[in-house]
Protein backbone atom coordinates (compact mmCIF):
# COMPACT_ATOMS: atom_id res chain seq x y z
CA UNK A 1 0.00 0.00 0.00
CA UNK A 2 1.39 3.41 -0.99
CA UNK A 3 2.00 5.86 1.84
CA UNK A 4 0.89 9.29 0.54
CA UNK A 5 3.40 11.39 2.47
CA UNK A 6 4.16 14.62 0.67
CA UNK A 7 6.77 17.38 0.32
CA UNK A 8 6.21 21.06 -0.44
CA UNK A 9 7.66 21.96 -3.84
CA UNK A 10 8.93 25.21 -2.30
CA UNK A 11 11.44 23.11 -0.35
CA UNK A 12 12.44 21.11 -3.42
CA UNK A 13 13.32 24.36 -5.20
CA UNK A 14 16.44 24.46 -3.03
CA UNK A 15 17.44 21.17 -4.63
CA UNK A 16 16.89 22.61 -8.12
CA UNK A 17 18.91 25.73 -7.31
CA UNK A 18 21.80 23.69 -5.87
CA UNK A 19 21.82 21.46 -8.95
CA UNK A 20 21.80 24.45 -11.29
CA UNK A 21 24.69 26.01 -9.35
CA UNK A 22 26.59 22.77 -10.00
CA UNK A 23 26.00 23.19 -13.73
CA UNK A 24 23.08 20.77 -14.10
CA UNK A 25 20.38 22.02 -16.46
CA UNK A 26 16.89 21.92 -15.00
CA UNK A 27 15.63 20.17 -18.12
CA UNK A 28 18.13 17.33 -17.59
CA UNK A 29 17.15 17.07 -13.94
CA UNK A 30 13.41 16.77 -14.66
CA UNK A 31 13.57 14.79 -17.90
CA UNK A 32 11.39 11.69 -17.63
CA UNK A 33 10.46 12.31 -14.00
CA UNK A 34 6.79 12.59 -12.91
CA UNK A 35 7.15 16.27 -12.00
CA UNK A 36 7.14 19.30 -14.29
CA UNK A 37 8.13 22.95 -14.28
CA UNK A 38 4.46 23.74 -13.89
CA UNK A 39 4.31 21.72 -10.65
CA UNK A 40 7.17 23.78 -9.25
CA UNK A 41 5.53 27.04 -10.25
CA UNK A 42 2.24 26.31 -8.43
CA UNK A 43 2.15 28.04 -5.04
CA UNK A 44 1.44 25.65 -2.20
CA UNK A 45 1.77 22.59 -4.40
CA UNK A 46 3.02 19.30 -2.94
CA UNK A 47 4.35 16.08 -4.43
CA UNK A 48 4.55 12.55 -3.12
CA UNK A 49 7.59 11.51 -1.11
CA UNK A 50 8.48 8.84 -3.68
CA UNK A 51 8.47 11.44 -6.47
CA UNK A 52 10.72 13.70 -4.39
CA UNK A 53 13.10 10.79 -3.87
CA UNK A 54 13.29 10.17 -7.62
CA UNK A 55 14.30 13.81 -8.02
CA UNK A 56 16.95 13.42 -5.31
CA UNK A 57 18.38 10.30 -6.97
CA UNK A 58 18.58 12.07 -10.33
CA UNK A 59 20.31 15.11 -8.81
CA UNK A 60 22.88 12.99 -6.95
CA UNK A 61 23.60 10.89 -10.05
CA UNK A 62 24.01 13.89 -12.37
CA UNK A 63 26.13 15.84 -9.89
CA UNK A 64 28.27 12.86 -8.91
CA UNK A 65 28.42 14.51 -5.48
CA UNK A 66 27.91 12.24 -2.47
CA UNK A 67 27.57 15.35 -0.28
CA UNK A 68 24.85 16.91 -2.43
CA UNK A 69 22.39 16.82 0.50
CA UNK A 70 24.68 18.90 2.73
CA UNK A 71 25.01 21.46 -0.03
CA UNK A 72 21.23 21.66 -0.48
CA UNK A 73 20.85 22.21 3.27
CA UNK A 74 23.50 24.94 3.24
CA UNK A 75 21.41 26.91 0.72
CA UNK A 76 18.34 27.03 3.00
CA UNK A 77 17.10 30.50 3.95
CA UNK A 78 13.88 31.70 5.65
CA UNK A 79 12.51 32.45 2.17
CA UNK A 80 12.71 28.70 1.44
CA UNK A 81 9.73 28.22 3.75
CA UNK A 82 7.60 31.23 2.70
CA UNK A 83 5.19 32.21 5.50
CA UNK A 84 6.90 29.82 7.94
CA UNK A 85 10.17 31.58 7.14
CA UNK A 86 8.62 34.93 8.07
CA UNK A 87 7.37 33.50 11.38
CA UNK A 88 10.83 32.11 12.13
CA UNK A 89 12.57 35.40 11.36
CA UNK A 90 10.23 37.39 13.61
CA UNK A 91 10.60 34.98 16.55
CA UNK A 92 11.93 36.41 19.81
CA UNK A 93 14.80 33.94 20.23
CA UNK A 94 16.62 31.27 18.30
CA UNK A 95 15.00 28.68 20.57
CA UNK A 96 11.52 29.93 19.69
CA UNK A 97 12.43 29.88 15.99
CA UNK A 98 13.51 26.25 16.30
CA UNK A 99 10.32 25.38 18.15
CA UNK A 100 8.33 26.80 15.23
CA UNK A 101 10.29 24.58 12.86
CA UNK A 102 9.35 21.59 14.99
CA UNK A 103 5.74 22.66 15.36
CA UNK A 104 5.20 23.34 11.67
CA UNK A 105 7.52 20.75 10.07
CA UNK A 106 4.49 19.15 8.42
CA UNK A 107 3.99 22.25 6.29
CA UNK A 108 7.38 21.50 4.68
CA UNK A 109 7.01 17.70 4.60
CA UNK A 110 5.04 15.10 6.52
CA UNK A 111 7.55 12.41 5.62
CA UNK A 112 9.31 12.85 8.97
CA UNK A 113 8.94 14.33 12.44
CA UNK A 114 11.15 16.77 14.39
CA UNK A 115 11.14 16.44 18.18
CA UNK A 116 13.24 17.88 20.98
CA UNK A 117 14.09 17.36 24.64
CA UNK A 118 13.75 21.08 25.39
CA UNK A 119 11.93 20.39 28.67
CA UNK A 120 14.90 18.49 30.10
CA UNK A 121 17.01 20.42 32.64
CA UNK A 122 20.28 20.35 30.71
CA UNK A 123 22.76 22.85 29.34
CA UNK A 124 21.93 21.74 25.82
CA UNK A 125 18.89 20.87 23.71
CA UNK A 126 18.83 18.03 21.18
CA UNK A 127 16.56 18.04 18.12
CA UNK A 128 15.85 14.61 16.58
CA UNK A 129 14.59 13.91 13.06
CA UNK A 130 12.65 10.66 12.63
CA UNK A 131 11.52 9.51 9.14
CA UNK A 132 7.90 8.38 9.06
CA UNK A 133 7.68 6.05 6.09
CA UNK A 134 8.22 2.36 6.79
CA UNK A 135 8.23 1.44 3.10
CA UNK A 136 10.28 4.22 1.53
CA UNK A 137 13.64 4.74 3.20
CA UNK A 138 14.99 8.29 2.79
CA UNK A 139 18.39 8.61 1.17
CA UNK A 140 21.26 9.67 3.45
CA UNK A 141 21.51 12.87 1.39
CA UNK A 142 17.86 13.71 2.12
CA UNK A 143 18.49 13.33 5.86
CA UNK A 144 21.68 15.38 5.64
CA UNK A 145 19.85 18.16 3.80
CA UNK A 146 17.31 18.42 6.64
CA UNK A 147 19.96 18.49 9.36
CA UNK A 148 22.22 20.90 7.44
CA UNK A 149 19.20 23.11 6.77
CA UNK A 150 18.51 23.48 10.50
CA UNK A 151 22.17 24.22 11.18
CA UNK A 152 22.25 26.79 8.38
CA UNK A 153 19.07 28.45 9.61
CA UNK A 154 20.47 28.75 13.15
CA UNK A 155 23.63 30.41 11.87
CA UNK A 156 21.72 32.68 9.49
CA UNK A 157 19.18 33.85 12.08
CA UNK A 158 21.43 34.54 15.08
CA UNK A 159 23.73 37.53 15.34
CA UNK A 160 26.53 35.30 16.68
CA UNK A 161 26.08 32.69 13.89
CA UNK A 162 25.23 29.92 16.34
CA UNK A 163 26.61 26.49 15.59
CA UNK A 164 25.61 23.10 17.00
CA UNK A 165 27.52 21.39 19.77
CA UNK A 166 27.00 17.99 18.18
CA UNK A 167 25.42 16.29 15.15
CA UNK A 168 24.68 12.60 14.65
CA UNK A 169 23.52 10.41 11.77
CA UNK A 170 22.44 6.78 11.88
CA UNK A 171 23.97 6.15 8.43
CA UNK A 172 27.62 5.93 7.42
CA UNK A 173 29.54 8.94 6.06
CA UNK A 174 29.00 9.49 2.35
CA UNK A 175 32.43 11.08 1.80
CA UNK A 176 35.48 12.26 3.77
CA UNK A 177 34.27 13.22 7.25
CA UNK A 178 36.18 16.52 7.30
CA UNK A 179 33.88 17.74 4.53
CA UNK A 180 31.01 17.47 6.99
CA UNK A 181 32.81 19.69 9.51
CA UNK A 182 33.18 22.50 6.97
CA UNK A 183 29.39 22.72 6.52
CA UNK A 184 28.02 21.61 9.90
CA UNK A 185 30.69 23.24 12.08
CA UNK A 186 31.32 19.98 13.93
CA UNK A 187 32.39 16.46 13.04
CA UNK A 188 29.23 14.29 13.16
CA UNK A 189 28.91 10.95 14.90
CA UNK A 190 27.97 8.29 12.34
CA UNK A 191 26.16 5.03 13.01
CA UNK A 192 24.28 6.68 15.88
CA UNK A 193 20.84 5.52 17.05
CA UNK A 194 19.16 8.69 15.70
CA UNK A 195 19.64 11.67 13.39
CA UNK A 196 20.09 14.64 15.73
CA UNK A 197 21.46 18.15 16.30
CA UNK A 198 22.42 19.51 19.71
CA UNK A 199 22.53 23.23 20.52
CA UNK A 200 23.55 24.91 23.77
CA UNK A 201 20.77 26.57 25.75
CA UNK A 202 22.80 29.77 25.74
CA UNK A 203 22.73 29.89 21.94
CA UNK A 204 19.01 29.10 21.81
CA UNK A 205 18.32 31.92 24.28
CA UNK A 206 19.81 34.49 21.91
CA UNK A 207 17.46 37.29 20.90
CA UNK A 208 16.97 37.52 17.15
CA UNK A 209 17.63 40.85 15.38
CA UNK A 210 14.27 40.85 13.53
CA UNK A 211 12.09 39.83 16.49
CA UNK A 212 8.51 41.14 16.27
CA UNK A 213 5.88 39.43 18.44
CA UNK A 214 2.86 40.75 16.51
CA UNK A 215 4.29 39.77 13.12
CA UNK A 216 5.22 36.32 14.43
CA UNK A 217 1.70 35.79 15.79
CA UNK A 218 0.12 36.92 12.51
CA UNK A 219 2.26 34.56 10.45
CA UNK A 220 1.55 31.67 12.83
CA UNK A 221 -2.18 32.25 12.35
CA UNK A 222 -1.68 32.06 8.58
CA UNK A 223 0.29 28.84 8.97
CA UNK A 224 -2.44 27.34 11.16
CA UNK A 225 -4.95 28.12 8.40
CA UNK A 226 -2.73 26.36 5.85
CA UNK A 227 -2.31 23.31 8.07
CA UNK A 228 -6.09 22.90 8.31
CA UNK A 229 -6.16 22.52 4.52
CA UNK A 230 -3.48 19.83 4.46
CA UNK A 231 -4.67 16.23 4.28
CA UNK A 232 -3.92 13.96 7.25
CA UNK A 233 -0.47 12.43 6.84
CA UNK A 234 -0.68 9.04 5.17
CA UNK A 235 -4.38 9.50 4.30
CA UNK A 236 -4.80 9.21 0.54
CA UNK A 237 -8.36 10.51 0.14
CA UNK A 238 -7.41 13.66 2.08
CA UNK A 239 -4.44 14.23 -0.20
CA UNK A 240 -6.58 13.81 -3.32
CA UNK A 241 -9.21 16.23 -2.01
CA UNK A 242 -6.51 18.88 -1.60
CA UNK A 243 -4.95 17.94 -4.95
CA UNK A 244 -8.28 18.39 -6.77
CA UNK A 245 -8.86 21.79 -5.14
CA UNK A 246 -5.52 23.07 -6.39
CA UNK A 247 -5.90 22.53 -10.14
CA UNK A 248 -8.39 22.80 -13.03
CA UNK A 249 -10.81 19.87 -12.83
CA UNK A 250 -10.78 19.54 -16.60
CA UNK A 251 -7.20 18.26 -16.21
CA UNK A 252 -7.87 15.95 -13.26
CA UNK A 253 -7.50 12.22 -13.72
CA UNK A 254 -6.65 9.20 -11.63
CA UNK A 255 -3.55 8.75 -13.80
CA UNK A 256 -2.36 12.30 -13.01
CA UNK A 257 -2.73 11.96 -9.24
CA UNK A 258 -1.08 8.53 -9.30
CA UNK A 259 1.86 10.06 -11.15
CA UNK A 260 2.02 12.86 -8.56
CA UNK A 261 2.36 10.24 -5.83
CA UNK A 262 4.72 8.01 -7.76
CA UNK A 263 2.34 5.03 -7.73
CA UNK A 264 -0.06 3.23 -10.09
CA UNK A 265 -3.76 3.81 -10.66
CA UNK A 266 -4.49 0.28 -9.51
CA UNK A 267 -2.65 0.82 -6.21
CA UNK A 268 -4.34 4.18 -5.76
CA UNK A 269 -7.80 2.70 -6.29
CA UNK A 270 -7.07 -0.17 -3.90
CA UNK A 271 -5.95 2.14 -1.08
CA UNK A 272 -8.93 4.45 -1.59
CA UNK A 273 -11.22 1.42 -1.28
CA UNK A 274 -9.49 0.51 1.99
CA UNK A 275 -10.27 4.04 3.21
CA UNK A 276 -13.91 3.64 2.19
CA UNK A 277 -13.67 6.03 -0.73
CA UNK A 278 -13.02 6.04 -4.48
CA UNK A 279 -11.60 8.28 -7.19
CA UNK A 280 -15.07 8.70 -8.72
CA UNK A 281 -16.58 9.83 -5.41
CA UNK A 282 -13.81 12.34 -4.69
CA UNK A 283 -13.93 13.79 -8.21
CA UNK A 284 -17.73 14.02 -8.06
CA UNK A 285 -17.56 15.92 -4.76
CA UNK A 286 -14.98 18.35 -6.13
CA UNK A 287 -17.07 18.92 -9.26
CA UNK A 288 -20.18 19.54 -7.18
CA UNK A 289 -18.49 22.25 -5.13
CA UNK A 290 -16.96 23.94 -8.16
CA UNK A 291 -20.19 23.67 -10.19
CA UNK A 292 -22.10 25.50 -7.49
CA UNK A 293 -19.54 28.29 -7.48
CA UNK A 294 -19.51 28.62 -11.29
CA UNK A 295 -23.29 28.57 -11.69
CA UNK A 296 -23.91 31.12 -8.96
CA UNK A 297 -21.19 33.32 -10.47
CA UNK A 298 -23.14 33.38 -13.75
CA UNK A 299 -20.74 31.23 -15.80
CA UNK A 300 -22.40 29.84 -18.92
CA UNK A 301 -23.18 26.11 -18.91
CA UNK A 302 -20.92 25.32 -21.86
CA UNK A 303 -17.96 27.03 -20.22
CA UNK A 304 -18.75 25.53 -16.80
CA UNK A 305 -18.94 22.06 -18.37
CA UNK A 306 -15.55 22.60 -20.01
CA UNK A 307 -13.93 23.73 -16.75
CA UNK A 308 -15.37 20.78 -14.86
CA UNK A 309 -14.26 18.21 -17.42
CA UNK A 310 -17.71 17.25 -18.80
CA UNK A 311 -18.25 16.46 -22.47
CA UNK A 312 -21.10 18.94 -22.86
CA UNK A 313 -23.60 21.17 -21.05
CA UNK A 314 -26.24 18.41 -20.99
CA UNK A 315 -23.96 16.16 -18.94
CA UNK A 316 -23.40 18.98 -16.47
CA UNK A 317 -27.15 19.73 -16.25
CA UNK A 318 -27.88 16.12 -15.36
CA UNK A 319 -25.19 16.18 -12.68
CA UNK A 320 -26.56 19.43 -11.21
CA UNK A 321 -30.05 17.92 -10.95
CA UNK A 322 -28.59 14.89 -9.21
CA UNK A 323 -26.57 17.03 -6.75
CA UNK A 324 -29.04 19.80 -5.98
CA UNK A 325 -32.44 18.53 -7.10
CA UNK A 326 -32.95 21.39 -9.54
CA UNK A 327 -31.79 22.65 -12.93
CA UNK A 328 -28.85 25.09 -13.20
CA UNK A 329 -31.12 27.94 -14.33
CA UNK A 330 -33.36 27.53 -11.29
CA UNK A 331 -30.30 27.54 -9.01
CA UNK A 332 -29.12 30.80 -10.55
CA UNK A 333 -32.55 32.44 -10.31
CA UNK A 334 -32.90 31.35 -6.71
CA UNK A 335 -29.57 32.88 -5.83
CA UNK A 336 -30.53 36.11 -7.57
CA UNK A 337 -33.81 36.29 -5.70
Amino acid sequence: MQEPYTVAVSYLRSLLETAEAAGIAREALLDGLPITEREFAAAGNRVGLSVAQQLWKRAIALSGDALFGLKVGSQVRPSTFYVLGHAIMSSATLGEAMQLMLRYQRLVSDGGVLTSDAAAMRESVTIVYTPRSMRLHLLPQQIEAIVAGLVTMAGWLSASHAQPRAVSFSHAPQAATEAYRSILGVLPVFGAPVHSITFSRADLAQALPHADASLCAMHCRLIDEQLVLLPPAGYLSGFITQWLAARPLCEASAEAVATQLGTTVRTLQRQLAEEGSSWTTLLDTARKQEAQRLILAGTGLDEAARQLGYHDASSLSRAVRRWFGMAPGRMRRGAGA
